[in-house]
């Protein structure tokens, strides 16, 4: 369920870049933190569908149907995914920040959709 952001090619190709030693070991730390954002997002996803069904049985079984029950189910469905949205654009932030202004250009031109 983790939605992904499609305002970048997931798989843009970043060689022409030229990065320095430096900054190949700063994308290294950033792929790092991508990973455990996404690894978060999963748990936290997998915890929602494991009550989804419960919650929904819950909505739809009440006697009256229930606004602000139902808001809240689809808040904590959908958070994760928002939450994971906003990990990762500050991870490309923190990538597009450590480009030089040529290198920067390049990868608007070239990623950014």
């Amino acid at each position: 369920m983790t939605a992904r952001l499609d305002d970048f090619y997931p798989n843009c190709d970043i060689r022409p870049l030229n990065l320095t030693r430096k900054q190949r070991s700063e994308l290294s730390s950033i792929r790092k933190e991508y990973k455990k954002a996404l690894d978060k997002s999963m748990r936290r996803d997998d915890r929602i569908n494991k009550n989804r069904r419960r919650d929904i049985i819950r909505i739809l079984s009440d006697e009256r149907f229930n606004k602000e029950d139902t808001r809240d189910y689809v808040e904590k469905r959908y958070l994760a995914s928002m939450d994971f949205a906003v990990d990762e654009l500050s991870i490309q932030h923190r990538f597009y920040k450590m480009l030089n202004p040529a290198q920067q250009q390049y990868w608007l031109n070239a990623c950014l959709k």
